[in-house]
């Protein structure tokens, strides 16, 4: 039996199988952008890369989609482009950086009214609150494949979004990874800091001494010692090596070796530098430096040589005067062979005070950014010469804590003070 259809029987017929390959068409197109979701999300729990992670997207809006020209954009230190398809390797957008952040939707860019729109067709923006994450730029829209491109906004604000959030996790990820290796460096090189300061210091008839050592939350590379030589002679010293952290504390032990080997060998204050400085330049290959200041005073004629390498002027106290122990060098590891010597000497047949310290005492700011400075510590040493060395210790610190206010220490402060009975 032969079944004729009508023309109205062939209408509806061809209109429903017209509305079934539709709706096969959005199940196939809804399955690929599942498969490619799914294709991301792996990438991500598989721990790819930032860059992988970049490039899969892009590939993804590529071959999922069809746009022939896409540039990715982070921010690092500025805005980067980490993946490109079809895009010169010259494009960049230093000189559209208010035009990218000016975006904070998704838009279609106008033709010939913006300075991407030569090149693209629209920018994702992709935002946490109101931090920009992430900016795509897209072109190519005459060959998206298959359905419109508002058929495809959905997908592509869902991916990028996917994307830029996790990167930005992996961002913050490695941040905190690096701020915990940071803790532990400081941690250790503040216990290896902590190993250089001499345990107790020369205290008797001949000298007194008392220190300080006030950290700054930046390990530095402050370093102090004293000890004594033979019963008439006791040798002390300060320094402050550029930079912080491990390697700084790391080149301040191997220093304070190589120092105490050197005064043990009863070599002068002038050799003994010389030989300093060879050794930081061969520690630093040139990209460190110290300031030192190194004294040997003898109890029995009651004088003191000293050599000051680049290092802030101790304040001397003696017969109600205030004098800077200036005379020395360079300082270390900035010359192969430091070029002029001056070795200083002073008598000191009455009692004095002298108070050695670190560029973090002097250099300390106001609220003002006022240096505190060598003028207020030679008064200050003047008033209060006659207290007892811990309490002026602790005098002085307050009265550094009372000058900044509540501005922050911006570096390590250490203070070796030094007490000589004279010719009693």
């Amino acid at each position: 039996m032969t079944s004729i259809f009508t023309l109205e029987e062939m209408r509806i017929e061809t209109a429903r199988f017209s509305d079934n390959k539709k709706i096969y068409e959005e199940l196939r197109l809804k399955q690929s952008e599942l498969n490619a979701l799914l294709q991301v999300t792996q990438a991500i729990n598989d721990n790819l890369g930032i860059t992988g992670l970049a490039n899969l997207y892009c590939q993804t809006l590529n071959s999922e989609i069809g746009f022939e020209r896409i540039a990715f954009f982070l921010q690092d230190e500025n805005w980067k482009c980490v993946s490109k398809i079809g895009v010169s390797e010259e494009f960049n957008i230093s000189g559209h950086k208010k035009d990218l952040l000016s975006f904070a939707h998704l838009t279609h860019l106008k033709k010939g009214k913006h300075p991407f729109a030569p090149m693209f067709d629209i920018i994702v923006p992709v935002y946490h609150k109101d931090k920009p994450l992430a900016f795509t730029l897209l072109g190519g829209l005459e060959k998206i494949k298959g359905f419109s491109i508002e058929e495809r906004l959905n997908f592509i604000q869902t991916i990028s979004n996917i994307i830029s959030v996790a990167i930005e996790n992996k961002k913050l990820f490695k941040e905190q990874l690096r701020q915990q290796e940071i803790k532990k460096e400081l941690e250790l090189a503040g216990k290896m800091q902590t190993t250089l300061i001499p345990e107790k210091l020369p205290s008797d008839e001949r000298v007194e001494m008392e220190a300080s050592y006030m950290p700054h939350f930046d390990v530095g590379g402050d370093y102090y010692d004293a000890f004594e030589l033979n019963e008439d002679e006791i040798f002390f010293c300060i320094g402050d090596i550029s930079g912080k952290g491990i390697s700084a504390a790391l080149l301040m032990a191997s220093f304070q070796a190589g120092l105490r080997s050197l005064v043990k060998q009863q070599q002068s204050l002038k050799d003994m530098v010389q030989e300093l400085n060879i050794k930081v330049n061969e520690l630093t290959k040139g990209e460190r430096f110290i300031t030192l200041f190194m004294a040997l005073y003898n109890s029995h004629h009651h004088t003191l040589q000293y050599i000051n390498a680049g290092h802030p002027p101790p304040v001397l106290y003696q017969n109600n005067e205030t004098i800077l122990l200036e005379d020395g060098c360079t300082i270390l590891g900035m010359f192969d062979k430091i070029p002029v010597v001056k070795l200083g000497k002073v008598n000191l047949k009455d009692e004095a005070l002298l108070l050695n310290y670190t560029d973090g005492l002097s250099e300390l700011e106001d609220k003002r950014k006022e240096q505190l400075g060598v003028d207020r510590l030679a008064v200050f040493v003047k008033e209060n010469h006659s207290r007892p060395l811990l309490d002026f210790i602790g005098e002085l610190t307050n009265y550094i804590v009372a000058f900044k206010g509540k501005k922050l220490f911006n570096d390590d402060i250490s203070i070796l003070l030094c007490r000589f009975p004279g010719n009693r």
